[in-house]
């Protein structure tokens, strides 16, 4: 029987930019700012851009999961295909040693490449994801930072619970595949990219500034959790 799988969970680190002036704002999310305002016209009307993009940047964030989804997943069923053939001594020239130095090596790559890979990733969506509930908050000086930091987890737990139940499923099908001389068949793995979205201006052709309601607004939490259902 297969184990079950320990999905790696990230934890994002404390909202940190309510309150904040545009340049008191960390350099790189001025940046990002900056570069969805010289793509946007000003003054489009009946639009919520800042949702549109955050629906960019979450779907980006699942595309660059995928190769390393992959390889975790990889690493994962060779251990319990070979853990499973010298069990049943399928391959006699598999010493115990080999499983050993494989598991090893294995584990170097989860941990020395993989997992901080992902963090990576991980870390570049919420300089992003922040700088838009940065944006929800022009005009709202009456909310404080508890506010700001829970409307940010009600917006952000759907899309992390996304990149899980992704990592997951892939999972399952890997172990759905039909086996070949004990060996599951697969696709190799995609190499990490940090390109996000394959056309990520399609959306960005419109206002950006006080497109959402904020910590006030059910509307905004329940569109935003709809991506785990829908992506």
């Amino acid at each position: 029987m297969i184990p079950p799988f320990s999905v790696p969970v990230y934890e994002p680190l404390p909202y940190a930019l309510s309150g904040l002036s545009f340049t008191r704002l960390p350099m790189y999310t001025q940046r990002y700012l900056l570069d969805i305002a010289k793509s946007t016209p000003p003054h489009t009307p009946k639009v919520n851009p800042v949702l549109d993009e955050r629906s960019i940047i979450s779907l980006a964030l699942s595309m660059n999961l995928i190769g390393n989804d992959i390889a975790l997943v990889n690493l994962r069923h060779e251990t319990i295909t070979m853990a499973r053939d010298l069990e049943r001594g399928i391959s006699p020239q598999a010493s115990a040693q080999r499983h050993l130095a494989a598991q090893n090596k294995r584990l170097q790559t989860v941990l020395g490449t993989l997992l901080p890979e992902r963090e990576l990733i991980f870390n570049e969506f919420m300089i992003k994801f922040d700088a838009l509930v940065w944006l929800d908050q022009e005009g709202r000086e009456n909310h404080t930072p508890e506010d700001w930091q829970r409307y940010r987890n009600a917006l952000l737990k759907p899309i992390l619970d996304h990149t899980s139940e992704q990592l997951v499923a892939r999972d399952e099908y890997v172990r759905n595949l039909p086996v070949i001389n004990e060996y599951y068949y697969r696709a190799p793995s995609l190499p990490y990219s940090r390109l996000g979205s394959p056309n990520p201006d399609a959306s960005r052709t419109r206002s950006w500034r006080s497109a959402t309601r904020g910590p006030d607004s059910g509307q905004d939490w329940s569109r935003g959790r709809m991506l785990s259902r829908h992506s």
